[in-house]
């Protein structure tokens, strides 16, 4: 089911899209586009994610190495191509208690790793993500403005695959903890 995109200003709305880079010589290559585009090398961010079971959407503990852990809550349609993703997100100072607690309240769904290189790119997120026991992936995220459409967003995600040499071959529909359950 898609989300629907009602103004909750509490919500905060990004349209993705998420690819399978087929190995170590795609994802270097678009390393090569993202620092030619960037003019810059990129930010290395270690992730931790637990995936909690959800009513609606997804929920995850996402622990990070030199910054606060978070929790979000996200929700989007698992289809190819570019999405609307609708989130919420909160610093956590303890989150291995949280992680009990919610371990404990509505069980753990699963864990997984990664290592992610990010690009800023104007207001689009770009994450180059080395998945632990899944493999290479890259995800754009374009950070909508309150005034701005869908369709603007989708617009931006669609000139990112071109730039990065995209195939449709390559698009996900659902999320990495979903590829590692199946």
């Amino acid at each position: 089911m898609a989300p629907a995109d009602k103004g909750n200003p509490d919500k905060h709305r990004n349209v993705e899209l998420k690819a399978r880079l087929g190995g170590e010589e795609g994802y270097e290559r678009r390393v090569a586009i993202a620092k030619q585009l960037t003019g810059t090398d990129g930010t290395v961010i270690t992730q931790r994610d637990v995936f909690f079971h959800a009513t609606t959407g997804r929920l995850k503990l996402r622990y990070l190495e030199d910054k606060p852990s978070e929790l979000i809550s996200y929700d989007r349609s698992d289809v190819a191509g570019p999405k609307l993703s609708l989130y919420s997100k909160m610093d956590v100072a303890e989150p291995a208690l949280l992680e009990q607690i919610l371990a404990e309240t509505v069980g753990v769904r699963g864990r997984l790793n990664k290592r992610r290189l990010l690009f800023l790119h104007g207001q689009t997120r770009i994450h180059l993500d080395v998945v632990e026991s899944l493999g290479h992936f890259m995800e754009f995220e374009v950070v909508l403005e309150p005034e701005q459409t869908l369709a603007q967003g989708q617009a931006i995600v669609d000139e990112m695959k071109r730039l990065f040499e995209l195939s449709d071959a390559d698009l996900m529909t659902g999320a990495y903890i979903d590829e590692l359950l199946k």
